[in-house]
């Protein structure tokens, strides 16, 4: 007699991960994939050296982002119902890459306004982001011609950060600055315990224009060839290895009894796989799930124009969504049971233009553990768990020097109690062409000074904390910007190219702005100090 997981194997062999699709336009090649996988995990390829499209897209997080923080929505207030959780960007810089406050989070990283899709299996659907705006065309944006008439949605994708300003960018940042920086910085000079292929790739002092020249015939950087490595890297991560693929493949004993009930449920009662069709385990379509009102965000209608398509998103795949630390593209629920009671009711409670399939669920406590077990663990791939290859990554340099940098000893106050803010957290990697300092939360419009010494000091000078050794430290003066006199409301940059010298690698200064305040009794305020490492 035939188990009943036989029969199970039997009824659903056919529905394991399809082939990867490659557009003919954009083969994979072995130079072409490492160098795109050397692209996705260069911070360089930001304008404040802190942000690869390895910071929000993981493989610890199953291929999302490991961090959740708070978008405060169209109200801009937090906390409040319209809040949502995205990824951490790029602190927002002008068109000069000088530090410029934003309306909503001033001179913190700016969040994105929806969580990180996954990109493990970006290849697999037609359009991409969650309102599926990059789309299955890809035209050069240097020469405005058609390079991949149909299944380029993932090269379509792998540019939009570089130029967007609340993730990757600065203000107006084109294209092609971001492909004219790649010609002249050193590969990986900021990420640490880079992978064998990594670091062979760029061992005996290889270029960017070396690289390319291998992986597209000729060294020069196009905004296009940058899409089409990083599109390249990307489909070469097939996630299919895990507990269900080999009890498709005939091993019955890859799934527990358990995950073997919870396939079933997820098949039957659960309904799940009415629109996460197994296999990919998504449907590639888009839908409203009720989750929000479409005023807050109308999804898929932006883009398409079409009022059937308002408050829509895509159906993510599942795979490896157990290793996420939030889910839908509001980011609001933090584990797979949360999502699984979302849909146990019947989805959200907004009607308008919510998806027929959304119906309560007649699923006892038992099933419903066994289905989310199926989910969080059946469908998880080892090797992207344990960050093996091909799922192996570098250490980050961002991972390393926290936000605004190396900070050490007290600030000491200015106009309304406020202490000046020190932003200290851009690398300091010598031949670092976009290497800033910058200060905020200070009196606006105030005249200020840089200190820079070659040691550390504590204590005061004319009743002003003092973070730097003074008697050989040198002062640099920026007159801050902000109205003129409002508390918190000051704000400045220090923008310096780094030599490529060598010899500077090593070496740590120690630095603290100090601004002159009219509003406080001792004239002045000053922030906490920084050490700015060589490296």
């Amino acid at each position: 007699m035939r188990t009943t997981a036989a029969l199970l194997f039997a009824a659903s062999l056919a529905a394991q991960l399809p082939p990867v699709p490659v557009p003919p336009e954009n083969p994979i090649t072995p130079a072409k994939a490492i160098l795109g996988k050397l692209l996705f995990w260069e911070e360089q390829m930001s304008s404040n050296n802190r942000v690869a499209c390895g910071s929000c897209h993981t493989f610890a997080a199953g291929g999302g982002d490991l961090r959740r923080a708070v978008h405060p929505g169209n109200d801009g207030v937090a906390p409040s119902p319209d809040d949502s959780f995205g990824s951490p960007g790029i602190v927002r810089s002008d068109a000069n890459n000088d530090y410029l406050p934003d309306p909503r989070f001033g001179l913190q990283a700016q969040v994105t306004r929806r969580a990180s899709p996954s990109m493990l299996t970006a290849a697999w659907f037609p359009e991409l982001f969650w309102d599926g705006r990059a789309r299955s065309t890809f035209v050069d944006p240097s020469t405005g011609q058609v390079a991949i008439a149909l299944g380029g949605a993932l090269e379509n994708q792998a540019l939009a950060p570089l130029v967007a300003g609340d993730e990757m960018a600065h203000d107006a940042r084109t294209w092609s600055q971001a492909a004219q920086k790649l010609a002249v910085v050193v590969p990986m000079a900021l990420a640490t315990n880079l992978p064998p292929d990594m670091a062979a790739a760029v061992a005996g002092g290889a270029t960017y224009p070396g690289l390319f020249a291998a992986a597209f015939g000729t060294p020069t950087i196009t905004p296009a060839r940058i899409a089409f490595a990083l599109a390249t890297y990307q489909r070469t991560l097939v996630p299919n290895q895990t507990p269900w693929d080999l009890f498709q493949a005939g091993n019955p004993a890859a799934m527990t009894p358990q995950q073997v009930n919870g396939m079933n449920v997820f098949n039957g009662p659960g309904r799940c796989n009415l629109c996460h069709t197994p296999g990919l385990f998504s449907d590639r379509q888009f839908r409203n799930l009720g989750l929000r009102p479409i005023a807050q965000d109308n999804g898929r209608q932006a883009v398409t124009g079409l009022i059937a398509d308002r408050g829509r998103f895509k159906v993510p795949s599942l795979r490896n969504v157990g290793l996420r630390p939030s889910f839908m593209h509001t980011g609001q629920f933090t584990n797979v049971g949360q999502v699984f009671g979302f849909y146990l009711n019947g989805g959200g409670p907004n009607l308008d233009n919510k998806d027929p399939l959304l119906v309560p669920l007649n699923v006892p406590p038992q099933a419903a553990n066994d289905l989310i077990n199926f989910v969080s663990n059946a469908l998880t791939d080892p090797r992207v768990a344990a960050g093996v290859f091909p799922f192996d990554r570098p250490t980050l340099a961002s991972e390393r020097i926290p936000p605004n940098g190396l900070l050490y000893g007290p600030a000491s106050p200015g106009t309304g109690g406020l202490l000046p803010l020190m932003l200290a957290g851009v690398p300091a990697n010598v031949g670092n062409q976009d290497f800033k300092v910058g200060v905020a939360n200070a009196r606006g419009a105030a005249p200020a000074v840089f200190l820079i010494a070659l040691q550390p000091a504590a204590g005061q000078f004319l009743g002003v904390n003092v973070n730097v050794a003074l008697g050989a430290e040198l002062h640099v003066p920026v007159v801050l910007g902000g109205p003129p006199g409002v508390a918190g409301a000051g704000f400045g940059s220090l923008r310096v190219g780094l030599p490529a010298e060598p010899g500077l690698a090593g070496l740590t200064l120690f630095t603290q702005w100090w601004v002159w305040d009219a509003g406080v009794a001792a004239g002045a305020a000053s922030s906490r100090g920084a050490e700015i490492a060589f490296f």
